[in-house]
């Protein structure tokens, strides 16, 4: 048995605010972070008709993802590096219109002796590329504070994300930026952002496939990962409860990840069971969890609406990312998605069949109002944890090396977004003093898978 089972809205504004990337000091690199204007306005999804990449409202757009293929053809170097042909894997993800995936192919993998000699070869800083990868390709939203119209710009985004390395982050192996555009027409190459203009700015990025699949997938037993969203997860079904010991170790190595990148500046603003994957160490001989699409959060993609409103309760004594990791937790213990602001109390006072003490004492902590303390709960309060505490991980990579670029990159990106929920908690508290005010909820980024 599961636990825990509009008005019209105004056209939004947008601004956007350009910026031009260079290590030179006569040019700066990123404009100062957004008015009170854009926080309010520009982190809401573009107008529906500037949306889609890939298709039309209820039809595929032909033309749209033909050029989406050449693209993925111009990756793959005209299929010379990898096989791209039936590489569309547009029904994967949960929005196929927003996000759209191609998985391919590596073409003449390497031989054994291939691979001894390069392991032979100690400078050599070339890493053999994994046979197979999955390529997602999404619309750069309107919510990003900046425009990446620039060769210096790409050269910044694509350093930083592929820097971002720890033992429990899925490594990106390579990003492209393309222009698509809707008329062909070279003047509306500026302002490409704009809600105005007929063109957009799509990231293709590359990442190693994990056979799988996402932690979504392994908590509702998918076969094949690469299946149609609506196979995977039909309506009005569960999943299965993870054991409490695979809980544990995910949960940990997750948080690990998540602390890594808070200590760069970067909080997951975007985590959810569809984009942590499950992957293969060669080390401990083990599945570990791995958090992926980390460019969600620094292109200022906003999470679904409704995940949105469900947290707006907890945000004034709980970090949102840790919010969002108490979402997962309880998507891993029960099975399901938790579809409230707040578990029922069974679960959270450790009266629920199948869920034990520990899970309950760090969803109480987080999702109970009575856990109040004089500080917001972070992440490093949730490893502290009886559950957690003890779980053996790998030491992360300390030295990872971000340029200035990258630095200031995280430091616009998170202040965007820090700005705008916070405007979207004052709408809240203000909701709660006098007459009901409605929460913008205009657009819906849904799950990246």
């Amino acid at each position: 048995m599961g636990c825990c089972t509009s008005s019209q809205n105004p056209q939004p504004t947008y601004t956007q605010t350009q910026s031009t990337f260079s290590d030179a000091p006569t040019s700066p690199l990123l404009s100062s972070p957004p008015s009170p204007l854009h926080k309010v306005t520009s982190l809401d999804s573009r107008p529906r008709q500037h949306c889609y990449s890939f298709m039309s409202e209820g039809t595929e757009d032909l033309d749209t993802k033909s050029l989406s293929m050449i693209k993925v053809a111009e990756f793959c170097n005209g299929g010379k590096d990898y096989k791209y042909e039936d590489s569309y894997r547009g029904e994967m993800g949960r929005r196929p219109a927003k996000k759209s995936f191609f998985v391919v192919e590596k073409q003449n993998p390497p031989t054994k002796k291939d691979k001894a000699r390069r392991q032979k070869r100690k400078n050599d800083s070339k890493k053999t590329n994994p046979k197979t990868i999955v390529l997602s390709m999404m619309q750069i939203p309107l919510t990003c504070p900046f425009t990446l119209h620039s060769d210096a710009e790409k050269k910044a985004f694509s350093s930083l994300i592929m820097n971002l390395k720890h033992p429990y982050i899925l490594p990106v192996s390579g990003v492209k930026f393309d222009l698509m555009s809707n008329n062909d027409s070279e003047s509306s190459i500026t302002n490409v952002n704009s809600p105005n203009s007929s063109s957009t700015m799509d990231i293709l990025v590359a990442r190693k496939l994990c056979e799988r699949g996402s932690l979504r997938d392994e908590i509702y037993g998918v076969g094949d990962p690469q299946d149609s969203y609506i196979t995977k997860y039909p309506p009005k079904t569960k999943g299965v409860p993870l054991h409490p010991k695979k809980i544990r170790n995910y949960g940990r190595q997750i948080l690990e990840a998540m602390l890594a990148l808070q200590k760069r500046g970067i909080t997951c603003y975007n985590l959810s069971s569809s984009n942590v994957m499950v992957d293969w160490d060669e080390a401990s001989k083990n599945y570990v969890a791995k958090i992926s699409d980390i460019e969600n959060s620094l292109l200022c993609k906003r999470p679904s609406s409704s995940l949105e409103n469900l947290t707006l309760v907890h945000e004034n004594r709980v970090d949102v990312d840790v919010l969002h990791f108490g979402h997962l937790l309880f998507e891993m213990a029960l099975g399901h998605r938790l579809h409230k602001s707040t578990p029922c109390q069974s679960v959270l006072k450790n009266e629920y069949e199948g869920v034990n003490a520990e899970i309950s004492e760090v969803l109480w902590m987080i999702f109970s109002p009575e856990s109040i303390r004089d500080k917001n709960i972070c992440i490093e309060d949730v490893i502290k944890t009886s559950l957690f505490k003890d779980v053996k991980v790998k030491e992360g990579n300390s030295k990872i090396n971000l340029n200035h670029s990258a630095k200031k990159i995280i430091k616009v990106c998170m202040a965007s977004i820090v700005n705008f929920r916070s405007h979207r908690l004052e709408q809240y508290e203000a909701s709660l003093r006098g007459p009901p005010m409605l929460v913008d909820t205009s657009s819906s980024t849904l799950d990246s898978h």
